[in-house]
């Protein structure tokens, strides 16, 4: 039942976040706004959630639960009714950033409650938290078509109500939860970055999250200039998200099994190309297919870098290794969001080569640093007369 609320809500607050996504056009072409005013909106929630992630996350793992969870419950409620209302760039920027705090900060304190005492079996459990975000995300849309025909903020206030009527359980759930608390303070984010699997964990992080950002900001506009509908944007992103409904769960127990580099390093190789393949569609079929091959990318490299750091934490310190890894991914997700209207309405659909070229160099470093923390490893572990 705790697991259950918890997996809902978080389901319910991502939905938020795909709403807002699928309307981003509309709402640029009745306000007149740019495609820099687009970006700053789409990026704020991002940046409001890396904060909420750095400056609280020492405090869950200390085990101060409650009060967060109910800062997540607020924030995450009020977001999207912001945003249906909102008539300036400066609203619907803040309605954003209360949803990413929201969404973010839950997400963080739904870790702690689900891996509990023990970091035994976490990896099965992130990745069924990543599957019910994913849920979420690719049924706002269908929220957004299902509730439009009664007013533009009609989905909005629907999902705002599902998220007050699972989260207040969920919160208290949350709240009553016995977690694995340590005395951390900030200065803890400092010794484990310099970590190198860490900083292998979010520079793939980083890598999925720039997709993400890249993705999210531009795929309504990119789909429509293929010639897609609203509805048929909804379809799309049905697909592209239906692998990471399935295969999340399997790559946190394969990841924890046989080890999370031995997972998260191989599945690069299937999502470093998806941004070129979307540079170089020129249908909506190809874009979905390259689409599909994101989903299924994502869903190992998202879940064994949860996992690589897991590792390094246990649950324990597991908030705060969150924060980290978080940081990493919301950081290039603000980024990407913010700058990919931009430059696709400069270049077009060059903005996706260019990401992908970002994220092959990414995933290079990331390579190296794991070859470098089991040499280091390696190294510890030899007899005295051989070193």
């Amino acid at each position: 039942m705790r697991s259950g609320l918890i997996y809902v809500t978080n389901f319910l607050l991502t939905a938020a976040l795909g709403v807002v996504f699928i309307f981003l056009e509309d709402v640029q072409v009745d306000l007149g706004l740019s495609d820099l005013d687009i970006g700053l909106i789409a990026g704020t929630g991002f940046g409001a959630a890396l904060f909420a992630h750095l400056l609280l996350s020492p405090l869950a793992d200390r085990g101060i639960t409650a009060p967060l969870s109910v800062v997540a419950l607020v924030a995450g409620v009020l977001g999207p009714i912001g945003f249906a209302f909102g008539t300036s760039v400066g609203v619907l920027a803040v309605s954003r950033g209360l949803t990413g705090i929201g969404l973010g900060l839950f997400g963080l304190l739904a870790r702690k409650a689900l891996l509990g005492l023990d970091a035994t079996g976490g990896g099965a459990k992130l990745g069924i938290l990543l599957s019910t975000a994913v849920a979420g995300f690719i049924s706002g849309p269908l929220i957004g078509a299902a509730f439009e025909p009664l007013g533009f903020a009609a989905p909005f206030i629907a999902v705002s109500i599902g998220i007050a009527l699972t989260g207040v359980p969920a919160t208290i759930a949350i709240a009553r939860t016995e977690i694995a608390a340590t005395v951390v303070d900030h200065s803890e984010l400092g010794r484990l970055l310099r970590r190198p699997r860490i900083q292998a964990a979010m520079l793939c992080q980083s890598i999925v999250w720039m997709y993400i950002g890249v993705f999210d900001a531009t795929l309504d506009r990119f789909l429509t200039d293929l010639g897609a509908s609203t509805s048929m944007v909804a379809v799309v992103i049905v697909c592209v998200g239906a692998p990471m409904l399935i295969l999340p769960r399997v790559a946190g127990s394969l990841a924890e099994a046989n080890g999370a580099a031995n997972v998260m390093l191989p599945s690069l190789l299937i999502l470093l190309p998806v941004m070129a393949g979307y540079g170089w569609a020129g249908a909506i079929v190809t874009a979905t297919i390259a689409g599909v091959f994101h989903g299924i990318g994502e869903s190992f490299v998202s879940v064994s870098a949860q996992v690589l750091v897991l590792e390094v934490t246990g649950a324990e310190r597991a908030a705060v290794g969150s924060a980290l890894l978080e940081t990493a991914g919301l950081s290039s997700a603000a980024l990407g969001a913010g700058i990919g209207p931009v430059v696709y309405g400069a270049r077009g659909q060059d903005v996706f080569l260019w990401t992908a070229v970002i994220g092959v160099v990414l995933g290079l470093v990331a390579l190296q640093r794991i070859v470098h923390a089991r040499r280091s490893e390696r190294w510890a572990l030899a007899p005295q007369g051989t070193r």
